[in-house]
């Protein structure tokens, strides 16, 4: 499992030295992530260490959207005022990211069918 951390936390810091160096208007965890599939693309899949790896991130993701979902409790009172803006933007951006993985997924899948 170390061996799989490791491969995506060098991958996430190739992608961050690219933004750096390039000046790229990108984020660099994008960048990296970037790489990486393009990685797995040319070698056909990841190694048994980096799916293990993967399998227990994607099984605990929701604890690590726990520091942004208390981050909102702090904010300055005057953008505290606008929580039903903030609300209704979560709310839609969520339903259109499900929406898009949904069209995504049938896209993907009709070629494999």
């Amino acid at each position: 499992m170390l061996q799989g951390l490791i491969i995506l936390l060098l991958f996430q810091l190739s992608g961050e030295a690219l933004v750096a160096l390039l000046g790229l208007p990108v984020p660099g965890t994008v960048v990296g992530m970037l790489l990486l599939w393009l990685g797995l693309h040319l070698k056909s899949g990841p190694s048994e260490g980096l799916r293990k790896t993967s399998t227990q991130l994607v099984q605990h993701l929701s604890l690590l959207f726990l520091p942004a979902g208390v981050g909102l409790f702090f904010l300055p009172p005057h953008i505290q005022q606008h929580w039903p803006a903030m609300v209704g933007a979560i709310v839609v951006a969520t339903f259109l990211s499900m929406l898009f993985s949904g069209w995504l997924l049938k896209c993907f899948s009709k070629g494999n069918g």
